[in-house]
C-alpha cells in the first residue's frame, strides 16, 4: 500500500546506515533512557517542592545576580500564543536554564515556530485533513528514532499511530475544555500515578527586546492553541536576554522603560506583575 512506503524506506535507510547488530542495541538503548525518565526522573521531579528550587534560584541569583533574573522563575505568565512567532535553534544545554539571564545573540538565531515539523503537521492533519502518514511528523518520528533512540517515550516506528491519537485526544481536549495549565491537570488527576509535571508547561526564552521564542516543551499544544486561535496559554520563562533583564531592572526601579524614545507598553506579560507591584494597572 502507498500509505506504507515511507515506513518501509525508514527501515531501509536504518538497515543501510549501520550494522546490523546495532539495531537491537540502539533500541535497547531507547527503552532504557525511556524506563529511566519514567521511572526516576519525572517522579523525582513530581517529589521536588517548587519552593525548594525557588530558594536555590535565591542563593543562586544571591551569588551571582547579574546571571539569574528577580523573577520567580517557576511562575507562569499568560501568553497569547499567536504572539510566539519564532523558535530558538540552539542545541539543548545539559542543565536547565530556569532563571538564567545571558547576553549574545542568542536570540538572533531562530527559526519560524510554524516551519517546525510538528506544527506544520499538526496544521496539516486538523486544518486541511491530510493523513499522519503523509505529514511531516511520520519523518520527523523516525528522525528521533534513528537520533535519539526514542520518540516521545516510543522507540520503534509502529507506535507511531499510537502517538497520533494521543495528539488527536490532545487536540479534542484543547478544543473542548479550553487551555488548562499542568498545574491544573495534575490537580485533576491521582497524584500518585499522574504522568503531568508542572515543569513541562511550554518553555520559552525572552529576547533583548521582549519577544517571547519557544524554547522546548509543549510545542504540540501550542501549536494546536494557535490553531483553534485559543486566547491565552500559560508559559514559563527559562532565560532573558541581558537588555530585557535591563528593562524589568527599571520597571522595578519604578523609571518607564523606554526604546529609541518610544515608551515602551508596560502591559508585557513579563513587565505586569512588575507593575502590579507598583501598585500600578498595566
Amino acid at each position: 500500500m502507498a500509505r506504507d512506503r515511507p515506513h518501509r524506506r525508514y527501515r531501509e535507510r536504518e538497515r543501510n546506515s549501520e550494522p546490523s547488530v546495532l539495531g537491537p542495541a540502539r533500541r535497547f538503548s531507547g527503552r532504557l533512557s525511556v524506563v529511566i525518565r519514567e521511572y526516576l526522573g519525572r517522579p523525582l521531579q513530581r517529589r521536588v517542592p517548587l519552593w525548594v528550587l525557588r530558594v536555590y534560584h535565591r542563593l543562586r541569583r544571591a551569588g551571582q545576580p547579574a546571571k539569574y533574573t528577580d523573577a520567580d522563575p517557576f511562575s507562569l505568565r499568560w501568553v497569547d500564543p499567536a504572539t510566539i512567532q519564532r523558535s530558538i535553534l540552539e542545541t539543548a544545554p545539559d542543565r536547565p536554564q530556569w532563571g538564567r539571564v545571558q547576553g549574545g545573540d542568542w536570540d538572533r538565531r531562530w527559526e519560524p515556530f510554524g516551519e517546525r515539523p510538528v506544527p506544520r503537521a499538526i496544521v496539516e492533519h486538523f486544518e486541511d485533513g491530510r493523513p499522519w502518514r503523509k505529514t511531516p511528523l511520520y519523518d520527523h518520528f523516525a528522525d528521533q528514532l534513528r537520533r535519539f533512540n526514542s520518540a516521545w517515550d516510543y522507540t520503534s516506528m509502529e507506535a507511531f499511530d499510537r502517538r497520533c491519537e494521543e495528539i488527536e485526544a490532545l487536540y479534542r481536549s484543547i478544543r473542548e475544555h479550553g487551555y488548562r495549565s499542568q498545574r491544573e491537570l495534575a490537580a485533576l488527576e491521582d497524584a500518585a500515578t499522574t504522568r503531568v509535571s508542572p515543569f513541562d508547561e511550554i518553555a520559552v526564552d525572552v529576547g533583548r527586546d521582549g519577544e517571547f521564542l519557544w524554547r522546548s516543551y509543549g510545542q504540540h499544544r501550542l501549536a494546536i492553541a494557535k490553531l483553534l486561535e485559543i486566547e491565552s496559554v500559560p508559559v514559563v520563562v527559562h532565560r532573558r536576554h541581558r537588555r530585557w533583564q535591563a528593562v524589568r531592572n527599571a520597571v522595578r526601579r519604578g523609571a518607564a522603560p523606554t526604546r529609541d524614545g518610544t515608551r515602551r507598553r508596560l502591559d508585557h506579560p513579563d513587565l505586569r506583575p512588575l507593575v502590579r507591584g507598583r501598585g500600578e494597572t498595566p
